[in-house]
């Protein structure tokens, strides 16, 4: 069915004589309701780059995060050694204050699983 466009009655148009011809139906008197309610229930279809926005918006916060960080302790001035709140201490007492520290945490570590050290291992460890 070729319709001719130079004529512009939609009289004469094929297509209107069947639309004309068809049985035309009423809608029933809750189908308002029913269109608003299957709207609601209807879960909207969300496009694929939503699914990035959370774990990018996520990633965004930690990267900016990390730079500031980044930046504070870049900028951060550096104590001058003639700084009375500069403490120094004696490279001796710092080393044997960290072997101090580190026995007593193998102390505790095998006071936790006695049954893994034989008598001698425990009296070494212990100094006697």
């Amino acid at each position: 069915m070729k319709r001719e466009p130079s004529t512009g009655d939609l009289d004469q148009d094929p297509v209107w004589d069947l639309l004309r011809q068809s049985p035309s139906l009423r809608p029933g008197p809750n189908f308002a309701a029913n269109v608003a309610r299957a709207a609601r229930l209807e879960e909207s279809a969300r496009p694929w780059w939503f699914r990035l926005w959370i774990p990018a918006s996520i990633g965004g916060v930690l990267a900016g995060s990390a730079a500031l960080v980044a930046v504070v302790l870049t900028l951060q001035s550096t104590p001058k050694s003639g700084d009375p709140g500069l403490v120094t201490t004696a490279p001796d007492s710092s080393l044997a204050d960290l072997q101090e520290n580190y026995e007593t945490e193998v102390l505790l570590a095998a006071s936790d699983h006695l049954a893994d050290y034989s008598d001698e291992e425990i009296v070494a460890m212990i100094g006697f």
